[in-house]
């Protein structure tokens, strides 16, 4: 996928695979993404990275409603993957600190997602009349 380009690299044991993709239907896009490990079983620290991240779903799926703010959403998941990482012994140091110099954004550079719609990688933004823009803290 062009998440992993090149990708023509051999699969090993002890791998994790990670597939971008997605399909288009009647001219709207798709976009998902998933990683598994290659011999189908994680390692201590792979395991450790997949349970952040699975819990960091299950917080956001919990608070998502209708008018939520996104990057509050963002937050929360940065916030749980931090308070995993650190409960698992990948990190040290205060989660308050640990978000406030933006760690987080290490383990999730593109964010906790993006639009989709006529494109899988949609453009947005704030249009005239909607809620303002959150000031980033």
């Amino acid at each position: 996928g062009h998440a992993g380009a090149p990708n023509d690299k051999t699969v090993e044991d002890g791998d994790v695979c990670h597939i971008a993709m997605g399909g288009e239907y009647y001219c709207y896009a798709s976009d998902i993404n998933c990683s598994f490990p290659a011999n189908g079983k994680f390692t201590v620290d792979q395991n450790l990275i997949y349970n952040a991240v699975l819990a960091s779903r299950r917080a956001v799926f919990k608070e998502v409603k209708p008018g939520e703010n996104w990057v509050e959403m963002h937050k929360l998941a940065d916030r749980v993957h931090l308070e995993e990482l650190k409960k698992g012994g990948s990190l040290k140091g205060d989660i308050e600190e640990l978000m406030a110099v933006r760690l987080g954004a290490s383990f999730m550079p593109l964010g906790l997602g993006h639009f989709i719609g006529i494109d899988s990688h949609d453009v947005g933004g704030y249009l005239v009349g909607s809620p303002p823009r959150p000031a980033e803290d």
